[in-house]
């Protein structure tokens, strides 16, 4: 697809404003009042797609976050999310392909949102816009009302406009801090063998490996009791759990740092326990339903919810001076909040909480820039171009196996830059999950096996969580090596690069595809990452994407175990021929792609 496809206003009287370039745009609509009584139902655009004939998106589940839903385009669509967070039953996403080429598109919301689809002589139009369950537009006379944006990236394939997409997105993120690399509590520990010493014990081999934060996760917090439940006490921030942290967060703080690693920390801000004394101490934060029951959750659509949400992580930022800060949401508000004293009406509290909540996160921002601030919610359950604006990055998955890693990687690739994404090689887990158990202690697992979940997780922001204090020493030795490939080779990249799936999407349970490739693109300078996976045979060939046919590229593997000198060779061979073949004895690699100047060696 050449051109953009047509974007129109929807709402009476709707003024539609247009910013981008030649191969992605964002669209925003402005509205003006007065509003009818009931308000409006948010519809922000119609896109009108020429020669349509398939409709690709994505739901999305705990721990099944981008699962492909494919639909011919004469059918009707309705992707749509009702539980509150944006992509907790389906992926704020929609390719549409066509002869022509391919068109996607992205709201930039993270509460409740529609995409429909509709077949149309020439081709499909689909009307992108907010679910009206607590989301309803009420304007009075000549006030005026943005709506959230839609962008759409446009190309010869979908994997072309999805790329456009990701790049055009990238000049909204905010600049933000370094890309640390970070070590986290959860996984191995939860909050039932975390403590004190643990925590330290793990900082000290963390700085040693090269990682640059340990971050607490949750159960830090809450009554001074060692056999308590997180879920419970969250909300109470103000009280630190003494019985596994007797020192506090300060001390604890700073004897990260002593120990060679920044601190960071996890905080689920706008979450109310059922044991949080929050929730008796100041009743007039909480949501409540029209009925007036509990939502379990501070309404940030009222002004005080917003002062006390800011307040009290302004205030632990301030006492520990975290570089990383994990701001959780395990829960769906539904339609959120339906109180009549909160400064929003009831069936506009979801649309307040969310726009309360981008106000709170540019205020910490402005206030901790060198803090990275991560989202995350039950994984990748809110996870949209809209909370992109204001975060550094996501987290995308509970669960991160490399099979079903690779999955969510393929999907969410194909809406936000690599920058923005985090997912761990697969973690140590205390709790029961038949495809979770790996033990990085013990004798089973082979450097290959190891080197192959790393590399995994290499191609956007690292991390790990797993139990460094007991880690096999040749392990550790090369998970230095791999934090060093980062932090030297991909890191670089990752300022603009974008991440762009080689081969259709593999999925979890030995479905779909069984050798996937990717390639991490900034300018002349490329990674491209494949993987073998159960079920599969001998490689296949990995073909780069978008070099120059006539250019000569110095091309070379990444290999912490066996680095080797770089084969000059042109776009066109590799177009042809692919890669360099790995053994066949292995299931990853990694190759440089870089366009050879005048001065390189190499053999031809």
């Amino acid at each position: 697809m050449s051109a953009a496809p047509e974007v129109l206003a929807v709402l009476p009287g709707a003024e539609l404003v247009r910013d981008g370039g030649e191969a992605a745009a964002t669209w925003t609509a402005t509205v003006q009042g007065p509003t009818p009584a009931e308000g409006l139902v948010p519809v922000v655009a119609a896109v009108h797609v020429p020669g349509a004939r398939t409709l690709r998106g994505f739901t999305s589940s705990w721990g099944l976050e981008f699962e492909p839903q494919d639909r011919p385009a004469g059918e009707p669509l309705v992707l749509e999310v009702t539980s509150g967070r944006s992509s907790n039953q389906a992926s704020p996403w929609l390719a549409v392909e066509g002869a022509a080429g391919a068109c996607v598109l992205t709201l930039h919301w993270s509460g409740n949102w529609r995409l429909t689809s509709t077949p149309t002589a020439e081709g499909v139009r689909v009307e992108v816009g907010l679910h009206p369950d607590g989301q309803r537009l009420h304007l009075t006379e000549g006030e005026a009302g943005t709506l959230p944006a839609v962008s759409v990236g446009w190309g010869t394939s979908t994997a072309e406009a999805a790329a456009s997409l990701a790049r055009h997105l990238l000049g909204q993120v905010p600049p933000g801090p370094p890309l640390l690399t970070e070590w986290n509590h959860w996984w191995p520990y939860e909050d039932v063998e975390i403590d004190e010493d643990v925590f330290l014990a793990n900082a000290a081999v963390a700085a040693d490996l090269g990682l640059e934060v340990a971050v607490l996760d949750a159960g830090w917090f809450g009554r001074a009791d060692a056999t308590s439940d997180w879920v419970a006490e969250r909300g109470d921030w103000h009280r630190v759990n003494t019985a596994r942290f007797p020192h506090g967060l300060a001390w604890l703080a700073e004897q990260t740092r002593a120990r060679g690693v920044e601190f960071g920390i996890w905080v689920e801000a706008e979450a109310v326990g059922g044991a949080a004394t929050v929730a008796e101490e100041h009743p007039e934060l909480l949501a409540l339903d029209a009925d007036g029951a509990r939502l379990g959750y501070v309404c940030l659509g009222s002004r005080r919810g917003r002062e006390h949400v800011h307040d009290t992580v302004h205030g632990l930022l301030e006492q520990t001076r975290a570089r990383w800060l994990k701001w959780d949401f395990n829960l769906d508000p539904g339609r959120g909040c339906a109180r009549d004293d909160h400064g929003h009406r009831a069936d506009d509290g979801l649309l307040q909480h969310y726009r309360g909540l981008y106000a709170v996160l540019d205020r910490l921002k402005v206030a901790h820039p060198a803090t990275v601030l991560e989202a995350c919610a039950s994984g990748g359950l809110r996870l949209d171009a809209g909370l992109a604006a204001h975060v550094d990055g996501f987290f995308l998955s509970d669960p991160d196996w490399t099979e079903h890693h690779l999955a969510v990687l393929w999907g969410a690739a194909r809406m936000l830059p690599p920058r923005q994404l985090l997912h761990w090689p697969q973690s140590e887990w205390r709790g029961e999950h038949r495809f979770q158990k790996v033990d990085y202690s013990g004798s089973l697992l082979t450097l290959e096996q190891f080197d192959t979940k790393v590399r995994a997780a290499l191609l956007h922001r690292f991390g790990v969580s797993v139990r460094l204090t007991e880690m096999r020493p040749d392990l550790a030795a090369r998970l230095r090596e791999h934090v060093t490939t980062f932090t030297t080779v991909v890191r670089p990249l990752l300022a603009d690069g974008v991440l762009v799936p080689l081969t259709e999407q593999p999925l979890r349970e030995e479905r779909g595809h069984r050798q996937p490739a990717f390639q991490l693109s900034s300018g002349d300078e490329h990674l491209v990452a494949a993987f073998r996976l159960p079920p599969t045979g001998g490689w296949d060939p990995v073909r780069p994407a978008g070099l120059d046919a006539r250019t000569t590229y110095a091309v070379a593997p990444v290999d912490v175990a066996a680095p080797d000198e770089a084969v000059l060779v042109t776009g066109a061979e590799l177009q042809d021929v692919g890669l360099p073949s790995p053994p066949a004895s292995v299931t990853s690699a990694l190759w440089s792609v870089r366009r050879a100047a005048a001065g390189d060696g190499g053999r031809r």
